[in-house]
């Protein structure tokens, strides 16, 4: 990671264009001379990052041919761990905060970063943060040193993490919950098929134990309300689709009463939100325990009729959103690359938000639903009463058109990660699951679903992220890749 000074606090179009940038707001006046969106300011405050990943991975690739020509090595059945530089190691926090963290106005999946950085740079929140970094870097530039050296820093990370377990003054630190949710990222980023799931749980047990012994002090710094609701809403949003007990806890339903006290408006949509997918987890529950291995048991009206009343609970606080959460529809979308990749959107529709988190929030909403539907249309598809089954129809027949337009406006977010500036990237490792989502949906059309494979192969080139590549492999398969609704077929579709 190269620091390089206090950055430039003027907006990114006026650093561009190299004019002085007089702050304004809502808008600077160079860009309200020309007409031009104000794509806003950088913080003072945060990491001035330089990414020089080619030339030092350049340099690593050096001594690994160097390293492989020896001939001792070359009779040992295992390649030898390479002793990377100390920069290859800089440039592995260089690639996080490029792709992870994004800028305080844009933040990426990992936005708590900087303050535990500046606060708090425990060994197992470095590790952490490197071993992602280098499993990333190794991906993107085929390195397989580098995916060795990311082994190593993620079993320090396991160890540093474990030992700060054990003091009771680092087990409530932000540092070391920072180290679990970012393990949690870890396993979803750079994570096997087949430890993938199974790690991401684990690490979000160990974080919702860590939630409940850091009490209501956690609230007291922006770094420990920021890790509070990103690690709650990271594990009630997965738990939708893999539906475990990580969600039941009353210490945590009280410290979410609380934190209310420290939010905003804005704070106070993401805590409605999160009150509705705790509704939906329970009948997600619910809904799997009816269904055998044969069918549903029962009378599974009942079930129908929640998930019906649970999804107009959604509409309702989609609708009540302020105007801060709103996005706009526009038309003639442009083109977006990655590296020598081209590509447009889907639709000639794509959607501009106000920032890449606003976007996130609604993807969010979009897969929570269109899962809804699908299990919806599952359950209707087993009604065995002549009178129930006209019914069951019609219910199934609007659940596909929902879910067709819920869809294409996950389909229609994508370009703005990759258009909305220099922090576009900052949360493109939030698009892999919802795209697989709405790829998944048993009404999607073939060339829709090969555009969202597409998609997650330029994810997975640029940014290094294993989900995509995984999610992209299961498309193409044409198979579920995870029992996402109880009673869907898993086979080839």
């Amino acid at each position: 990671m190269v620091y390089r000074g206090k950055p430039s606090p003027g907006c990114a179009l006026c650093r561009k264009r190299r004019l002085k940038c007089d702050q304004r707001q809502p808008s600077c006046s160079q860009c309200s001379r020309i007409n031009q969106e104000c794509p806003g300011y950088q913080d003072p405050r945060a990491l001035r990052v330089y990414d020089q990943t080619t030339a030092v991975t350049t340099k690593a690739l050096a001594r690994a041919a160097i390293t492989r020509k020896s001939p001792s090595e070359e009779s040992s059945k295992t390649p030898p761990l390479i002793c990377l530089p100390a920069p290859i190691q800089e440039q592995a926090m260089s690639h996080i905060f490029k792709y992870y963290v994004g800028t305080r106005q844009n933040p990426g999946v990992l936005p708590y970063l900087p303050d535990l950085i500046h606060t708090d740079p425990s060994e197992a929140l470095q590790a952490t943060i490197k071993a992602i970094g280098l499993a990333c870097m190794s991906r993107i530039y085929h390195v397989p040193e580098l995916r060795r050296s990311a082994g190593e820093e993620y079993s320090k990370a396991l160890r540093a993490t474990n030992a700060n377990l054990q003091d009771a003054v680092s087990t409530t630190s932000d540092s070391t919950l920072g180290a679990v949710v970012t393990l949690m990222g870890e396993q979803i980023i750079s994570g096997h098929k087949s430890q993938m799931m199974e790690a991401w749980l684990n690490h979000a047990q160990g974080a919702i134990k860590l939630l409940e012994l850091r009490g209501v002090k956690q609230f007291e710094s922006a770094a420990g309300l920021g890790l509070f609701n990103s690690a709650r809403l990271q594990i009630v949003m997965m738990n939708i689709f893999f539906r475990t007990n990580c969600h039941r806890s009353p210490t945590i339903a009280a410290l979410s009463n609380h934190a209310r006290t420290f939010g905003d408006t804005d704070s106070q949509a993401i805590d409605d939100f999160y009150d509705i997918l705790i509704t939906f987890n329970d009948l997600s529950m619910t809904i799997k325990e009816a269904y055998k291995n044969d069918g549903f048991r029962g009378n599974i009206a009942p079930l129908i009729g929640q998930a019906l009343r649970l999804d107009a609970n959604l509409v309702s606080w989609a609708s009540s959103l302020g105007l801060a959460w709103q996005f706009t529809v526009a038309r003639n979308s442009p083109s977006f690359s990655s590296g020598d990749i081209h590509i447009r959107s889907y639709d000639d529709e794509y959607h501009v938000y106000p920032s890449i988190n606003v976007a996130v929030l609604w993807n969010h909403y979009r897969q929570a639903r269109i899962v809804l539907h699908e299990m919806i249309q599952t359950m209707c598809l087993n009604v065995s009463e002549q009178q129930a089954m006209s019914k069951s129809q019609q219910i199934m027949l609007k659940s596909s058109t929902i879910n067709k337009h819920l869809v294409k406006d996950v389909c229609s977010s994508v370009s703005h990660f990759f258009t909305s500036g220099e922090s576009g990237f900052g949360g493109v490792a939030r698009l892999p699951w919802p795209l697989f989502v709405a790829a998944d949906c048993t009404d999607i059309s073939p060339h829709r679903k090969n555009w969202i494979a597409q998609i997650l192969d330029i994810i997975a080139t640029s940014a290094g992220v294993q989900q995509a590549r995984i999610l992209s492999h299961f498309i193409k398969e044409g198979r579920h890749g995870f029992n996402l609704i109880p009673g869907k077929s898993k086979g080839v579709r």
